[in-house]
């Protein structure tokens, strides 16, 4: 059961991870840039199997971040501080959609692991609680 724990645990940790990352991806996604400056790139993790004893089922470890384009959309902003002159910006090209979308699957991984702690959780305490046998 211990395996359970540490596997879901590492599940709760990646996902937190990758939840933080979609918060400064939206925080992010509106910043503009000067044409050839390059622009915010969006960040996601990298999953993979975490290794453990028995390898399989040993969890989940969040090997590094993957970036987004570079490149940018380039917009028609004259008043905007980061125009050049002829009054273009670059932003990301990532949407709140694709973001969305991303916190809904990194939520989901949070909580089913949470539910998969308490049930290891609660199967731990029945062992070691005291014996309702008369």
């Amino acid at each position: 059961m211990t395996g359970s724990i540490s596997s879901a645990s590492s599940g709760i940790a990646a996902g937190t991870q990758w939840l933080a990352m979609v918060a400064g991806n939206v925080a992010n996604m509106n910043d503009a840039a000067t044409p050839g400056t390059g622009t915010y790139r969006t960040q996601s993790p990298v999953l993979v199997p975490a290794a453990g004893p028995a390898q399989t089922g040993a969890g989940v470890a969040v090997a590094g971040t993957a970036l987004g384009p570079a490149a940018g959309a380039q917009a028609y902003a004259p008043g905007n501080p980061a125009a050049n002159g002829q009054g273009l910006v670059t932003y990301p090209t990532d949407s709140l959609v694709s973001q969305l979308t991303s916190a809904t699957a990194a939520q989901w991984m949070v909580q089913s692991n949470v539910a998969v702690l308490r049930h290891a959780v609660a199967a731990y305490q029945s062992l070691l609680g005291p014996s309702t046998n008369g």
